[in-house]
């Protein structure tokens, strides 16, 4: 819109709207351009909108009418002020509001000829001539009425309307001031047209004009493919005239034309009665072309020489098959050249078959299914083509191939037998001359799939889901194995088998083989073994397997499916929860293969034997040291051989000290133990009660070295127990203990294993001895503490044996215990020994090792 266009009109009622242009078609091309004011006017139509351009000296402006029934005229400033006009009808008034001003004006309008009459009610009466429009508009159209400042002009009477190009498909027909009275000596007509392939419908909704005998007065014509049906007047229910009532008219073709006409006056006995004409509707319906009964009179639409087929809007001609359909869309013609048939049966025949086939045919009817069908050819009576009794075939001919292959060169009477071609593709060809009357051919021609040979299992273990009898093109079997066994293909396992029978009659894969399941080699058992329980040894389905631990060193533990595991069909060893994880080895703690039998002491005491203390350990970290094994990977220690009473520990760490620890296991010897080697230590846990640089105080006197690999138990290598901490009969006074070590020997560093039984002591007297000992030193004897030993004679523990552990036989279970380490003394054998109670360490123990105690 231009910029200086400040101002608009606009009509803001549709039904306002049908009152000015309820006469006007938006169906036929418009013809004429009604109420136009000035000369200077140009009518431009483009998509739905019609626009009316102004051209004056002083500016161009636009009116633009959308078919919402929007109408808009932009003027320019109107004393410099901005100017809104709305326009409306309140009955005969027509009212326009201009910047807060209500004008109104009062209008009468008729039709005489083709001048449309506007009288305002002061009795002011304007004339005007419609003029020829100079473009014309296109589908969907309306027109444009102005409404000028200083004269509003508008119409509701047109005396003929004409429908644009783009025909709708329905419409609103009502007669003039339609819902008020008609006015007198009024001729008014409408042209209807729908689009082609439709025709037209109308009904009356409402109709009410003035009854006369045979309509002679005032009355609607309907017109029609060149035909009245009829003149229609009266009121519903009246003695005369003729209610056209819900009757509907329908026309041939796709156009109709009404014509109402009023006389010039509606009295009855003097009295004007108001009758208020009528509304009506019509639509386009669906014409069925088809039907010989829908052909209008002199109608020039070629009809279809075949077959015939009616859609919403239109029709179609189609022909019988070998012809075609020529360029006028209606006629056909023999055209066979290029029949082609892939439907997997079906019937082909020559054209007219029965009836005697035209001349001149070059027929080619191409049968193509899919790869593995075999079409068969079956010929039906009558079967007739020219032929001489001495040529063959010299004049009309029906050949046969199947993939270039020559089958058969046929006529006569006499039909051939049923063809098996072998082959999904066939060309049959039909050749004709100029003369003849026989009556041709007729094929059914059927199809069958190939045959696959009937699929066998390779062994007794294989499975043909679902067998049929016969196999062919597209069928497939499917095959799985018996239980326990797995689907093979050369070394493939497989987890399922489909064949499918292929276009050549073979199988697209060849049969599996079923192949017993192999579990493989079960798992190894840390310090056990497995044996097999059935005679088979193989590892295949249904084998049984039982776990077993080196015994006595080890005792198993197994989950609820117990120590037998069996091949199962999946191909895995599962026990008899269907579980697979297998059972453990623990180590059997406290129980040495050969015991001590006799006690001596160590200082100057016995040898040890092989295997009477397995559990010793030889440790050399801050100097030699003993300790005994727990477990199959810990060694329990006194926290002194880490870190000595009086050392300086400051800038040494356990990780470094693990490093450089030296761990021995197994032997009596300590040459021996050298030989075998050492065990490295990945980790040292020290008690936090433990202060080395407290000299007089050992409470927390208790370590554990965590080594880097198990060891392997054996009748010299095997843990010792940790006491029950419900069970304190073991620190009890007198119950005697052994403690062995690789200490001071006759002030000799030993190079054997010695032993020495010693007797727990009551607290009190340890306590006593200590007051009258402690020689000025102030030693702590804590509650994490118990002595042993005798206040005479020359038994004890000595430098070198601190860290080794104090041993009682549990009589109950028979296994020994360790209820305290070699801790601190006043001396050797010059009174009791200290020893840590291990008993109050049970759940710091436990808390680190984080293992099952055997």
């Amino acid at each position: 819109m231009p910029p200086n266009l400040t101002g608009y009109y606009r009509f803001v009622s549709q039904e306002n709207m049908d009152n000015y242009l309820r006469a006007l078609d938006i169906n036929v091309v418009l013809r004429k351009l009604v109420c136009l004011l000035k000369p200077d006017k140009e009518i431009i139509h483009t998509g739905d909108h019609m626009v009316i351009r102004t051209i004056t000296s002083l500016r161009d402006y636009v009116m633009d009418f959308d078919l919402g029934v929007q109408f808009e005229e932009d003027l320019g400033p109107v004393d410099g002020r901005k100017c809104q006009t709305t326009v409306s009808w309140e009955g005969d008034q027509l009212v326009c509001e201009q910047l807060g001003e209500k004008r109104n004006r009062g209008w009468r309008h008729w039709l005489e000829g083709d001048q449309l009459h506007l009288m305002m009610l002061s009795g002011q009466e304007k004339e005007m001539e419609t003029r020829e429009m100079c473009l014309e508009t296109v589908a969907g159209l309306s027109q444009h009425v102005p409404c000028l400042p200083w004269a509003f002009l508008f119409f509701g009477v047109i005396s003929s309307s004409r429908v644009p190009r783009g025909s709708p498909l329905f419409g609103e027909i009502r007669s003039p001031s339609y819902p008020k009275p008609y006015p007198n000596d009024n001729i008014s007509s409408w042209d209807l047209q729908v689009p082609k392939g439709y025709v037209v419908k109308l009904t009356f909704k409402y109709f009410d004009l003035e009854p006369s005998e045979s309509c002679f007065y005032d009355y609607v014509k309907i017109k029609a493919d060149k035909k009245d049906l009829g003149r229609y007047c009266g009121r519903l229910g009246s003695t005369t005239g003729n209610h056209p009532g819900r009757k509907e008219f329908v026309s041939k073709g796709n156009k109709m034309h009404l014509e109402f006409r009023s006389d010039f006056s509606n009295e009855d006995n003097g009295t004007v009665i108001p009758y208020r004409g009528f509304l009506a509707y019509y639509k386009a319906v669906d014409l069925d072309e088809c039907d010989p009964n829908n052909v209008a009179e002199n109608d020039e639409r070629p009809q279809c020489q075949h077959f015939c087929h009616n859609y919403v809007g239109g029709y179609f001609c189609s022909c019988r098959i070998g012809y075609q359909l020529q360029s006028d869309r209606h006629s056909c013609k023999v055209e066979c050249s290029s029949e082609l048939f892939t439907e997997a049966s079906g019937y082909l025949s020559s054209p007219e078959y029965p009836q005697p086939y035209p001349e001149f045919l070059r027929c080619n009817y191409s049968i193509r299914l899919q790869e593995g069908l075999s079409i068969s050819l079956k010929f039906l009576e009558p079967f007739e083509i020219d032929d001489h009794q001495q040529v063959h075939c010299p004049y009309d001919q029906l050949k046969i191939q199947a993939r270039g292959r020559k089958i058969g060169e046929f006529c006569g009477r006499e039909p051939p037998g049923i063809i098996e071609t072998n082959s999904n593709e066939v060309d049959i060809l039909f050749l004709t001359d100029e003369s003849g009357f026989s009556r041709g051919w007729k094929i059914h021609y059927t199809s069958e799939r190939i045959q696959c040979p009937q699929p066998v299992p390779r062994d007794q273990f294989t499975i043909i889901r679902d067998l049929q009898p016969v196999y062919r093109f597209q069928d497939y079997f499917v095959v799985s194995c018996k239980t326990g066994y797995n689907l093979m293909k050369g070394d493939e396992k497989l987890v399922s088998f489909t064949a499918v029978c292929q276009a050549d009659g073979t199988w697209h894969q060849p049969m599996p083989r079923c192949e017993i399941v192999n579990c493989g080699n079960p798992k190894t058992l840390a310090n056990g073994v497995f044996s097999y329980v059935n005679e088979s040894a193989n590892n295949e389905y249904q084998s049984v397997i039982s776990y077993q631990c080196n015994e006595p060193y080890y005792h198993i533990v197994t989950g609820t499916g117990g120590d037998r595991f069996t091949c199962s069909p999946e191909g895995t060893w599962l026990d008899q929860d269907g579980q697979k994880r297998i059972p453990s080895c623990l180590p059997v703690c406290g129980k040495p293969v050969h015991p001590v039998v006799e006690v001596q002491r160590i200082l100057g005491g016995k040898s040890a034997g092989r295997g009477n203390f397995p559990w010793q350990a030889l440790t050399g970290i801050n100097g030699r040291g003993g300790g005994a094994l727990l477990g199959d990977r810990w060694i329990l220690t006194a926290a002194h051989t880490i870190f000595p009473k009086g050392g300086v520990w400051n800038n040494v760490s356990l990780e470094q000290l693990a490093e450089e620890a030296d761990i021995f296991l197994g032997h009596t010897n300590v040459d021996e133990l050298h030989k075998m080697g050492n065990h490295p230590v990945r980790r040292i846990f020290i008690h936090p009660d433990f202060n080395p640089k407290d000299e007089h105080n050992f409470n927390g006197d208790i370590a554990l070295l965590e080594l880097k690999t198990p060891v392997t138990l054996g009748p010299t290598l095997l843990p010792i127990c940790l006491p029950d901490v419900t069970n304190t009969s073991f620190y009890a006074h007198g119950h005697i203990g052994y403690v062995s070590g690789f200490g001071v020997d006759k002030n000799r560093i030993s190079s054997d294993l010695k032993y020495v039984s010693l007797p727990a002591v009551a607290r009190k007297k340890c306590q006593s001895w200590l007051d009258s000992n402690k020689k000025g030193i102030p030693m702590v004897f804590s509650e994490n503490m118990f002595c042993a030993g005798f206040l005479e004679g020359k038994q004890d523990t000595c430098q070198g044996d601190s860290g080794s552990v104090f041993t009682v036989l549990d009589r109950e279970s028979g296994r020994w215990v360790a209820t305290g380490i070699v801790s601190w003394g006043i001396g050797c054998a010059t009174g009791y020994g200290f020893y840590t109670k291990i008993l109050n360490y049970v759940d710091w123990i436990n808390g680190i090792i984080k293992e099952d105690r055997a």
